[in-house]
Formats: C-alpha cells, sequence, structure tokens
C-alpha cells in the first residue's frame, strides 16, 4: 500500500512531455551492468526526479533492475523504451 501511494505521489510530481520521446535504455547503461543508476536515467530523461527515480527502485538499492523499469513503464512513471 505504501509503495502504491509513492508510485501515485511520484506519477504526480513528474511530467513527461511526449512519452514518445527516445528512451534508449540499453544505450544508458553507461557501465552494461544491466541496471540504470540515476545519473544513467539523468542521461536520456532529465525530467525524472530523484523522488521519481526512488519510488521506482522498489528494492531501495540505488539502480533501477529490469523488472522496476518494466513496473515503472506500466504504471506510467517512466516512457516505454524505443523499439
Amino acid at each position: 500500500m505504501t509503495l502504491t501511494l509513492t508510485r501515485l505521489i511520484a506519477a504526480s510530481l513528474i511530467t513527461l512531455p511526449g512519452v514518445a520521446m527516445a528512451a534508449d535504455y540499453m544505450a544508458a547503461d553507461a557501465n552494461q551492468d544491466g541496471m540504470l543508476s540515476y545519473e544513467e536515467v539523468q542521461a536520456i530523461l532529465p525530467e525524472v526526479t530523484t523522488d521519481t527515480f526512488m519510488a521506482v527502485d522498489a528494492d531501495g538499492d540505488g539502480l533501477i533492475n529490469a523488472d522496476e523499469l518494466a513496473m515503472a513503464q506500466t504504471e506510467g512513471l517512466m516512457p516505454e523504451a524505443d523499439s
């Protein structure tokens, strides 16, 4: 419940102009560890706030993994990746 509320609050804090905007998550993974740091996300989505990043980072490890990214996309917190 708290996590869902946090995500709803985060969603209200962020506006993603042009959700169709290019979001190449694989290219953003600069160190190729399969996860995205806040800095890596900022490189492609500078409008993502630290609050939103923390809401997406469900396990609190400071990185967004593939499952967290997929959930964030489903919930509208992050745009879908370009195909």
